[in-house]
């Protein structure tokens, strides 16, 4: 199991600030805590101690963090779509127009040709771009969302 240590001041500082209800984590944490699970990439659960000066509300946190679990994991999906999306119209178009620079050669001079032949390099290379680079940069994100959504383990130390 993967350990974790979140020391806190103030239990207000956990909370994004600009939430009316409170109930959202800040952006440091969230980027904290992912680049934590992210670093270690194991299958297993996240073990997360937060420790603090004083008494935090353990029921409000757990629910943070699972409503950020979950928001991220929307995110992820939606992010995937929209990954797909270009993947598709970037390789169609890059097909597209290394077919024209072929099917017209003959009537083309050399500087048509290559420029043609270019777009549709450059668009398949952006679509492999996606999915090699930015597909496996969000299957990362997913595993490490659903370590915190299904696999944690809270525990909190006040005083100290």
């Amino acid at each position: 199991m993967q350990s974790i240590t979140l020391n806190v001041e103030d239990e207000e500082r956990l909370y994004n600030s600009f939430d009316p209800q409170r109930d959202l984590l800040c952006d440091e944490v969230k980027t904290y805590l992912m680049s934590k699970v992210q670093i270690e990439g194991r299958k297993d659960g996240v073990s997360l101690e937060v420790r603090s000066a004083a008494p935090i509300d353990q029921k409000r946190f757990a629910a943070a963090i699972h409503r950020w679990a979950e928001d991220e994991e929307a995110s992820i999906k939606a992010a995937r779509r929209k990954n797909t999306v270009q993947q598709l119209w970037m390789f169609g178009v890059g097909v597209l127009f290394i077919a024209l620079s072929l099917m017209l050669q003959p009537m083309l001079n050399v500087v048509w040709f290559t420029v043609l032949s270019t777009i549709g390099a450059f668009s398949m290379w952006e679509a492999a771009g996606i999915w090699i680079v930015e597909n496996p940069k969000l299957r990362m994100r997913k595993h490490a969302a659903a370590r915190f959504k299904n696999q944690l383990s809270l525990s909190f130390s006040a005083g100290e």
